[in-house]
């Protein structure tokens, strides 16, 4: 902890300190991190990227599964290590979702954190950064999480995306899923603080807008009377703002892919033509165990409509191998679905149990090497299918939002499409057409004209 005067005013002010704000997990976390930035500078704090200047740090955890757990126990760990060197090292807080799901426990495997607080840190955040600098210890009492429902005055990204939360929580029964233990229950933003925080934050600069939630196809669920508004009317509010240049929606269940929905995609230039769906089995059997609905016959359908109306979507989905029970017969139904779906993107995963679901207690557990070869069959399958529809992009011109400057020669940045949403997808190498010809800004819309590929990632020119 550098040396400093520590000035209070009124009981809330900290001004001449500086905090460590260390993120991670998903994209809502993003947002959470931007909320919490929000309250630290009306608190007075200013935020450091260096652990040495640093008088307090915040970790915004994870904990959706395990694997999470571990990289925020050895990410506070490392923390911790670097600053152990320091005279008066910094005090470090665990918020979010590990600290929603483990509470005061986490004490215990990790004593050097000065305080946990869950998912609606904000009710202690004050009392627990008083605490933390005080050397006392806080945990945030055990409650069912509410949304956050401050101003979010900071948007930290440095290029055109600006991710919009406009729901939590989640009242699906995933017998897999720690969600909606951790989150609580689904519930709305009401549509005009959504569209004010994008106008406010696009204000000056078009921007790709991101809209997320657990559940994101039930948005309108529980609005009052006046606000009730679907998912497919808040896109059309949405891409009414200026500054919206495109709009994204991650994570739509599949029965909530409406025709409503799908004709507000086809209509509206400003909406991307990218579904991500996570319909993660196609067996009806796994499915019911799961707790989810549907099978391979409706989710085929379901593609084949969006693709009719919509006939360059790019559609990504989740799939889980190794689910307790499944059977030869199942697995060789969903290397079925995912050969005739011809998914542009895909992501698999490897069954976990996961303390505290339903699936934790069933048996039949799959041995961990059957999951694996059949994780791998999956994603090679996929690869295939990926790298043979490569061929049909060279030539084509496309828009494009720049990511950033690219360090890899030949190529000047990387972007992407509306095929590719940030980090989950592929991106595209960008080199100028031409030396002195058209240069670009993170955060700039161009049109390029893809010329080829590397490996599964588009190569263009502008």
């Amino acid at each position: 902890m550098k040396e400093h005067t520590l000035i209070e005013e009124s009981g809330a002010g900290y001004y001449g300190l500086e905090y460590l704000l260390v993120t991670l997990g998903c994209f809502r976390n993003e947002v959470e991190s931007d909320l919490l930035r929000s309250e630290l500078s009306s608190l007075g704090f200013a935020e450091t990227t260096a652990v040495e200047s640093a008088d307090i740090i915040f970790v915004m955890t994870c904990g959706f599964v395990r694997e999470a757990c571990d990289e925020g126990i050895d990410t506070m760990l490392e923390l911790d290590e670097i600053g152990s060197g320091q005279t008066g090292k910094p005090p470090m807080l665990a918020i979010g979702c590990m600290g929603q799901r483990y509470g005061a426990d986490l004490f215990v495997e990790m004593p050097e954190l000065a305080a946990v607080l869950g998912c609606d840190w904000q009710q202690d955040i004050e009392a627990a950064v008083a605490d933390a600098l005080k050397g006392v210890r806080h945990a945030c009492r055990a409650r069912v999480p509410a949304m956050f429902t401050g101003s979010r005055s900071v948007d930290s990204s440095d290029n055109a995306t600006l991710y919009v939360r406009v729901a939590d929580g989640c009242d699906r029964a995933c017998g897999f899923c720690t969600i909606p233990s951790i989150r609580g229950p689904f519930v709305s933003r009401s549509p005009g603080e959504v569209i004010e925080e994008i106008e406010r934050l696009s204000s000056g600069r078009e921007r790709e807008v991101v809209l997320l939630a657990q559940d994101l196809t039930s948005y309108g669920r529980g609005l009052a009377p006046g606000q009730s508004l679907d998912l497919a009317g808040l896109v059309e509010r949405i891409t009414g703002v200026p500054g919206v240049h495109w709009l994204r929606m991650l994570y739509l269940q599949p029965e909530g892919v409406t025709a409503r929905l799908i004709e507000q995609v086809a209509g509206n230039d400003r909406v991307c033509n990218y579904f991500d769906i996570p319909f993660q089995h196609a067996s009806e059997s796994v499915l019911r165990r799961m707790g989810r609905p549907g099978g391979a016959d409706d989710y085929l359908d379901l593609i084949s409509r969006i693709r009719r109306d919509i006939p360059d979507a790019a559609i990504r989905s989740t799939v889980m191998v190794g689910y307790p029970g499944e059977t030869e017969e199942d697995f060789s139904l969903l290397m079925d679905f995912v050969n005739e779906a011809r998914f542009d993107w895909l992501g698999a995963f490897v069954f976990s149990p996961e303390e505290g679901t339903a699936a934790a207690e069933l048996g039949s557990s799959i041995p961990a090497e059957v999951s694996l070869s059949r994780y791998n069959m999956v994603v090679e399958t996929q690869d295939e299918i990926e790298a043979s529809g490569l061929d049909r992009f060279p030539g084509r011109e496309l828009e494009v939002v720049v990511d950033e400057i690219c360090e890899i020669e030949p190529y000047d940045m990387v972007g992407r499409s509306y095929r590719e949403a940030p980090v989950v997808d592929g991106m595209i190498y960008l080199k100028r057409a031409a030396a002195g010809g058209r240069t670009a800004e993170p955060g700039d819309f161009v049109r390029a004209r893809i010329t080829g590929h590397e490996g599964l990632d588009l190569v263009g020119e502008i």
